[in-house]
């Protein structure tokens, strides 16, 4: 039987669908979501996209469509929500989806997971999670490929778009020889690698620029140099008039040095609350660490929302990086 004979199964079986993903959603995320939903929709399905929080601006290319709703109300959802399904990706923590789960995921008749990352949340059995996978987005082609649901421009370029950016342009670990097939057949969709590489990397403002600037300025090296510690507290986002988002890439900076084995970066959002992004180069599990503080992710990229001061956060986990270079 197919691996992902589970997913099959219950697209089949189900007619109404309301599709998220985790917080602050990113390019796999989204590019998963629109693909979801054109799929379902050519199968004539009834579903919606509804997410905690909204798609950032350098990922709205995407949905060229306009289809990923933000949750904000109750009377948002559909008044027979009793029928639908919850499609939960790109995470496979019921809790990593914020208002989502207190409002929609106890009117829903189920709900189904498909994603691939490495955290061992507590889940029914049943769901498709493919820990070897570079991305969602590579899932879903091969979910796509076996419900036999045609793969238009659009759909192409959200999958494309989601490949691209979960494995960091093709470096990334997970990237396999599956990954380089699948996008070669998307591009011969149609889908301009140098268009959407232009719209993930090409595209910040000025402001960024100078969010990127002060980020940098924060830089400390720990451990003889072997990891560094990037802080952005919200003032730094006031003052250079940036988007919380447009930080997004800065944590992976301090890893083209040849040193540099691990990069932590601090980010504080406009509400106050505390990120911490782990990324790693080599046989150091970020993931592992990031689980100990209730997150998870990849080997070499992961994260956590932070529960105690930063400088506290700081120093517990250098203490776990330490064993790594005594």
């Amino acid at each position: 039987m197919s691996a992902l004979q589970p997913a099959v199964d219950f697209v089949t079986r189900t007619s109404h669908f309301i599709i998220t993903a985790h917080e602050t959603p990113d390019a796999d995320a989204v590019g998963s979501e629109c693909a979801m939903l054109r799929a379902l929709k050519s199968m004539g399905k009834e579903a919606m996209i509804l997410n905690a929080d909204a798609t950032p601006r350098k990922f709205s290319f995407i949905d060229v469509d306009h289809i990923v709703g933000v949750l904000e109300r109750d009377d948002q959802l559909p008044p027979d929500i009793g029928r639908y399904s919850l499609l939960v990706l790109d995470t496979n923590d019921i809790n990593n989806i914020g208002e989502v789960a207190q409002i929609v995921l106890p009117k829903v008749r189920e709900y189904f997971i498909i994603d691939h990352h490495e955290q061992d949340a507590d889940n029914p059995s049943g769901n498709v999670i493919q820990k070897s996978a570079s991305s969602t987005s590579e899932i879903l082609y091969q979910l796509l490929k076996e419900l036999g649901v045609p793969i238009d421009f659009q759909t192409a370029r959200a999958l494309f778009t989601g490949i691209v950016f979960d494995t960091g342009s093709f470096v990334y670990p997970k990237t396999t020889a599956l990954t380089f097939e699948i996008a070669r057949d998307l591009v011969s969709r149609g889908v301009e690698p140098n268009f959407v590489y232009g719209k993930l990397y090409e595209s910040n403002s000025i402001s960024a620029l100078r969010l990127q600037s002060r980020v940098l300025s924060t830089l400390d090296l720990r451990c003889d140099s072997r990891v560094s510690i990037l802080t952005m507290r919200r003032e730094i986002i006031v003052e250079t008039g940036a988007d919380y988002e447009e930080a997004d890439g800065l944590i992976n900076i301090p890893l083209r040095s040849e040193d540099i084995r691990v990069s932590i970066f601090f980010k504080e959002n406009m509400d106050g609350l505390l990120r911490c992004s782990l990324r790693s180069k080599g046989d150091i599990n970020v993931a592992a660490i990031a689980q100990s503080f209730g997150g998870g992710g990849h080997k070499t990229a992961a994260g956590f929302k932070c529960r105690e001061p930063l400088e506290k956060t700081r120093d517990l986990l250098l203490e776990k990086l330490r064993t790594h270079f005594s």
